[in-house]
């Protein structure tokens, strides 16, 4: 936590930032300083979704600036002035560690940097190893906005196929189907089974399509709904994780994301109990931050991390007996870093295979449907020559 404070040092009036865990503990220190406290504030800094792409940039620039000698203040004076939308909030930043903050606080009181990024950076002043320290952030950073782009360049085209197709359908079931209609009601002609069938779905689906709307938008409150309500959002997280193919997918992605945080962690200094406690603000699911959480409690209770895990069905076995692995040789950020490249090798074999499954299966599933309407017509017209 970061506390304002205001006080008297031999007779004169100071005020200043503090970081301390407790309220306790800012006072200690402050008395330690010889400052007689008048008043101490907790400042709130609010959790929001950081900018990774920033991030990225903002760590490969100072880590390039750092090893060319400058000094850290005067790097940050030069990403804050070539900085556009951030430049204010490093100003600020810059102004901090003139004034006598670290790098870390400064950082912090900024709120454009996540939690795990902070405590990294505080490791690394105490330890002297700030340049290897951002290395390590950077990594992970990248890593992380791979990951997501993967994921996201993997349900572009088929999401686009899908949508292309069913606009598709939609075009044909309201426009050309009915044009061929009105032609062949127009005649005594007793049309073929398959085209008097045809014209009875193109029906449905038309009268479907304002019900099929309504149902989106009501599933759309729901999902609004069901994610602001933690027993709503379990229950929907359940049904996902029992998916046979995108609840591997889900889970896969959850492990990476907490095994890389945990083991960039580790490898910068932070201990481990911290080091859950940063972890488990990271999963996008509450079933997987709910475990993490309760694994940090065992361990602090003094359960070994592997037993811990093993006590939640959530971290297969492989990851269990991993991390009893590392506690043995003491290369526990060893064995983080093993399940979370094993994991994400894992994931993105997934990934392919699933979109190699689903593109085929888009694409013959409507050009099934169409295959059926353009050959119901076929089968009128024939019907319709004959009749003639």
């Amino acid at each position: 936590m970061v506390f304002s404070y205001k006080g008297l040092y031999n007779g004169s009036l100071v005020e200043g930032l503090l970081e301390a865990d407790t309220k306790a503990e800012a006072v200690s220190k402050l008395k330690a300083q010889n400052i007689k406290v008048i008043s101490l504030k907790e400042v709130s800094l609010k959790e929001s979704r950081k900018d990774t792409k920033f991030l990225e940039r903002f760590t490969s620039n100072l880590l390039q600036l750092l090893k060319s000698g400058l000094t850290v203040d005067k790097a940050l004076l030069f990403i804050a002035e070539r900085e556009r939308k951030y430049h204010q909030k490093l100003l600020k930043v810059y102004e901090e560690i003139r004034s006598g903050s670290t790098l870390s606080m400064a950082l912090r009181l900024s709120n454009l940097f996540p939690d795990f990024y902070v405590q990294m950076i505080r490791s690394a002043e105490e330890s002297g190893s700030l340049e290897e320290t951002l290395s390590l952030i950077l990594d992970f950073i990248k890593e992380e906005n791979e990951l997501k782009s993967s994921i996201i360049t993997a349900m572009l085209y088929p999401s686009f196929v899908f949508g292309v197709s069913l606009f598709s359908l939609l075009i044909i079931s309201s426009y050309v189907v009915p044009k061929f209609r009105l032609v062949f009601q127009s005649t005594d002609v007793k049309l073929p089974l398959l085209t008097r069938a045809m014209f009875f779905l193109t029906d449905i689906i038309n009268y479907l399509i304002v019900g099929a709307l309504v149902v989106l938008l009501l599933l759309f409150v729901y999902l609004r709904y069901a994610l602001r309500k933690r027993h709503q959002r379990l229950k929907l997280e359940s049904f996902l994780y029992k998916l046979p193919l995108l609840g591997k997918l889900l889970l896969n992605t959850e492990l990476i994301r907490t095994f890389q945080t945990l083991y960039t962690l580790i490898k910068g200094g932070v201990t481990l109990n911290h080091a859950l406690d940063l972890a488990g603000n990271v999963p996008i699911t509450l079933r997987m931050k709910d475990a993490i959480r309760a694994v940090r409690n065992d361990v602090v209770k003094g359960s070994s991390l592997s037993k811990a895990m093993k006590s939640h069905q959530l971290f297969p076995d492989m990851v269990t007996e991993m991390v009893a692995v590392g506690e043995q040789t003491g290369e526990l950020a060893g064995a983080f870093y093993q399940i979370y490249t094993t994991y994400n090798e894992e994931f993105k074999t997934s990934v392919k295979r699933f979109v190699s499954l689903l593109e085929p299966a888009i694409i013959l599933f409507m050009g099934l449907i169409v295959g059926i309407i353009v050959f119901s017509m076929i089968l009128a017209v024939f019907s319709l020559s004959e009749g003639l």
